[in-house]
């Protein structure tokens, strides 16, 4: 089985943000896809406004062009 869920970590514990259905002791493997800034992470990379660089990130607009 392959799920997605958001979580939080603190003290070194991460925590669901949501009702997670598994067996005691159940083996699990996680992946961390930490959500970075999308501004910060591509500054030196594009210069421009960073509300531009935002908004082509993130806009629909920008995300479903045909």
């Amino acid at each position: 089985m392959h799920k997605t869920i958001d979580a939080i970590y603190e003290n070194g514990v991460i925590k669901p943000l949501e009702r997670v259905i598994l067996s005691e002791s159940q083996r699990i493997r996680v992946t961390i896809d930490a959500n970075e800034n999308v501004v910060a992470s591509t500054r030196a990379i594009i210069r421009a406004d960073p509300e531009i660089i935002r908004q082509v990130a993130e806009d629909d607009e920008y995300l479903y062009v045909s």
